[in-house]
């Protein structure tokens, strides 16, 4: 695929299907590079915006992702997994409080809000069983309880402005909880999914 991209020449049609070939192929940074190729020439084709939001919003980038979205949902409003996509990666963008444009404020009240979220997700945690009617072994509900029930009490915008290494210890409780949660006590909503992505974004962090 990789030859034949090199050698398609400016339609912007093949452009965007080699661009498809390769989300097939989970290649998402050729696959980004092929749409927008074909968005060069033909900035309305609108499977080409969804294409690039799509290869996007699965490699990390969801700013990007969030234009390419919006305009594909601009182009074709009935585009559901277009507008899915892109509520996600705005929600993304909402509560990850890592970026670096944020103000301290902004950043703290983010912090308070995801760890507000990530405390009902747990609460309201329901444990999915095995045929054999077990609980996966890999959660640690009353681990994870107790600890944002001694942390709760300081994560406050006085606690954050007075001890800013609180951020990361309370993000980190965060993404704790939405990993161990994930996909072992139910269908986690749309903050919940966002705050999920937001921790794979800064694993090894």
């Amino acid at each position: 695929m990789i030859a034949l991209a090199a050698n398609l020449g400016d339609d912007s049609g093949e452009q965007a299907h080699v661009g498809d070939l390769f989300a097939r192929a989970q290649d998402y940074e050729h696959a980004l590079a092929e749409y927008v190729l074909s968005l060069k020439s033909d900035h309305d084709n609108q499977a080409a915006l969804a294409g690039a939001g799509r290869a996007a919003f699965q490699l990390g980038r969801y700013s990007l992702a969030y234009r390419y979205l919006e305009d594909a949902v601009v182009a074709d409003p009935a585009d559901i997994e277009s507008a899915a996509r892109l509520k996600t990666a705005e929600l993304v963008m909402q509560m990850d409080p890592f970026q670096r444009q944020l103000s301290v404020a902004h950043r703290d009240r983010v912090v308070m809000a995801a760890f507000a979220a990530a405390g009902e997700r747990i609460h309201s945690c329901s444990p999915v069983r095995d045929g054999a009617g077990s609980c996966p072994r890999r959660i640690r509900p009353g681990v994870l309880l107790t600890v944002g029930k001694t942390m709760r009490p300081q994560v406050t915008l006085a606690g954050l402005r007075r001890d800013p290494d609180l951020v990361e210890s309370a993000m980190q409780l965060v993404f704790d909880i939405e990993r161990q949660t994930n996909a072992t006590c139910g269908h986690p909503n749309e903050t919940d999914s966002a705050l999920l992505l937001i921790s794979r974004l800064h694993e090894g962090n």
